[in-house]
């Protein structure tokens, strides 16, 4: 009676809650069917969660940048639970002690790596190309799969797929039903749920609004497109920083900064809309070990959370790397 009880899911994956979590967690929900399925909106809250779990006996953490906090969890727990990290993205510093339970596979999405990682069946494909294609990631399984559907097709079913997690971005429980539908290797179009939800999304018009909103808030300053919010945080109808983006690259813009101030702190969020340029991972790590409260990230996507009297020093600091680094460039 007492094994009733207890929650027996031996498995345990802590992942994104976008497309790219998503699709890991069908992919993994594939593999381990009846496993327990955790996602979380940055590196320092996978390793909340993971710092919870001493009971799974494997634990696999997909698309999380190590950041100190969990690279400590991960030296600790590797002698009594299986302990894999799976990203996608340039490691900024993984500790030598963990080294060889870290695997990096650059140049494609986190679901492309957990496809090769796990070896999974072939219709699996098409939902890795849209995880590929969100990331920007052009592979050769993508293009394999353009030809196959073609990429109008692959480009609506991750936009089905992207606007139905932003319809509410705090609803797990959406998440994981969609990840179990979309194991059996089903289109997202496909899935009942997933569709209601794009197609509300869609007739409440949260794209457009959430791009005159960014294009009303934000402001240009060489390539890099600012958005600020003071004190009160506005809402962009569940796109964030994807809607900065798209208005970033409209304006010619390499860079995009979301900025939301409090009265003592202030979050940030960055993304880099090009190859090759300032490594916005290491441009956090280092500011927020002098000055803030923790920061880090991927080469093209951080975070960071800094004094909220600091924020005018940071933006200046960037922008000064961004204009050396261009500078050196163009030479």
């Amino acid at each position: 009676m007492g094994s009733l009880s207890r929650d027996e899911r031996d498995v345990h994956l802590v992942t994104r809650g976008n497309v790219d979590g998503i699709v890991s967690a069908a992919i993994f929900l594939d593999v381990f069917p009846n496993s327990r399925v955790s996602f979380v909106t940055s590196p320092t809250a996978g390793a909340k969660v993971f710092s919870k779990d001493e009971f799974s006996s494997q634990v696999f953490l997909v698309d999380l940048a190590v950041v100190p906090e969990l690279a400590r969890l991960m030296e600790q727990r590797r002698d009594s639970q299986e302990i894999i990290a799976i990203d996608h993205h340039q490691p900024s510093f993984v500790p030598d002690s963990i080294r060889d339970i870290c695997l990096i596979r650059e140049g494609m999405s986190a679901a492309g790596a957990m496809y090769r990682q796990f070896r999974s069946n072939g219709h699996m494909k098409k939902l890795v190309a849209i995880a590929d294609l969100i990331e920007f990631c052009n592979t050769e399984l993508l293009q394999d799969q353009a030809r196959v559907h073609g990429i109008r097709r692959l480009e609506e079913e991750a936009r089905i797929l992207d606007y139905s997690w932003r319809f509410n971005i705090e609803d797990d429980i959406f998440r994981l039903h969609a990840s179990s539908h979309l194991a059996c290797g089903c289109w997202p179009s496909e899935v009942g749920l997933i569709k209601r939800r794009y197609l509300q999304v869609q007739n409440e018009k949260r794209w457009p609004r959430a791009l005159a909103r960014v294009e009303n808030g934000a402001r240009v300053e060489g390539s890099v497109c600012i958005l600020e919010f003071k004190n009160k945080r506005r809402s962009l109808h569940g796109f964030g920083t994807r809607a900065l983006v798209e208005v970033a690259r409209e304006h010619g813009c390499s860079y995009a900064v979301m900025i939301n101030e409090r009265k003592e702190h202030s979050s940030v969020s960055m993304r880099g809309l090009r190859h090759g340029g300032v490594n916005l991972g290491r441009f956090t790590e280092e500011f927020t070990s002098v000055h803030g409260l923790g920061g880090g990230g991927h080469p093209t996507s951080a975070g960071a959370r800094i004094p909220t009297e600091l924020t005018p020093r940071f933006v200046d600091e960037f922008q000064t790397l961004v204009a050396q680094h261009d500078g050196h460039q163009a030479e």
